[in-house]
């Protein structure tokens, strides 16, 4: 076979033009699969940052399960009031027997002789001088008036009988802490308490007070007062009172002032 039919009978070559097509057309596959895995990352990584930031967003398919809020039990909290001023219980005297000062007589002159007397003479007894005990009196007198009870308290009424007043010594300042009693009766009611200047200001800085829980009542002489101090020595005489059926007389108010 010559040369020329050998040529004839070759098959052609793949030219160079269709090499480079074909190389081409992988080069852009392989480049768009490597877009797509990019945009995939992205995407990937959108969701993890989404999942993470926001547990319970809708792109979770395992959303963790929602939180119960604990459940707060209400407590009881006492209503505590204001501190206030409680007074403390003032003790009561008990009454002792003061013993009235008593007077011993002075020995007198009893004459006597050695000597026989004779039967001529007589002794006349010579009389010894007797001392009398002065009075000393009652350091606190009182004055007595009978008033309508809203004249000092403009909160009360006639509905009770008040026995109220204050002590005054003598410089003219309020005598507290002294011992005032109250006893007696009147009709339908007997009394014997105990009170002491300065606990009812209504009546001034020394003032004390009786409420007799009684209507007003006529009575005279029935009812006393007394003034003590806190050795329950007498600072006053028994002072016996009046009371009126009267409703602008239901205060009887009394004033001790020291001589």
């Amino acid at each position: 076979m010559s040369n020329y039919d050998e040529f004839l009978n070759d098959k052609p070559r793949p030219t160079a033009q269709g090499k480079k097509k074909k190389g081409s057309n992988r080069e852009m596959l392989w480049n768009v699969l490597t877009v797509v895995m990019l945009v995939m990352m992205l995407c990937s990584c959108g969701l993890f940052y989404n999942i993470f930031s926001n547990p319970y967003s809708a792109f979770n398919p395992f959303p963790p399960n929602t939180p119960v809020p604990p459940t707060i039990t209400p407590t009881w909290t006492p209503i505590k009031f204001a501190a206030t001023w409680t007074p403390e219980p003032t003790l009561v005297p008990t009454e002792t027997a003061t013993p009235r000062p008593t007077f011993t007589l002075e020995p007198s002159n009893t004459p006597f002789s050695l000597a026989t007397p004779t039967p001529q003479a007589t002794l006349t007894p010579v009389k010894s001088p007797t001392r009398t005990v002065k009075p000393t009196g009652l350091p606190y007198a009182s004055t007595v008036n009978a008033v309508v009870s809203t004249t000092y308290r403009a909160d009360t009424t006639c509905e009770t009988i008040y026995i109220a007043g204050q002590a005054i010594d003598n410089k003219k300042n309020p005598a507290l802490g002294l011992i005032v009693k109250l006893g007696g009766s009147v009709p339908g009611k007997s009394f014997n308490e105990l009170t002491m200047t300065g606990l009812a200001s209504a009546y001034g800085q020394s003032g004390f007070e009786f409420n007799l829980n009684l209507k007003p009542v006529a009575s005279k002489n029935s009812l006393w007062i007394q003034l003590f101090d806190q050795s329950n020595a007498p600072l006053s005489e028994q002072i016996f009172l009046t009371t009126y059926e009267d409703c602008n007389k239901n205060l009887i108010y009394i004033r001790f002032t020291q001589k």
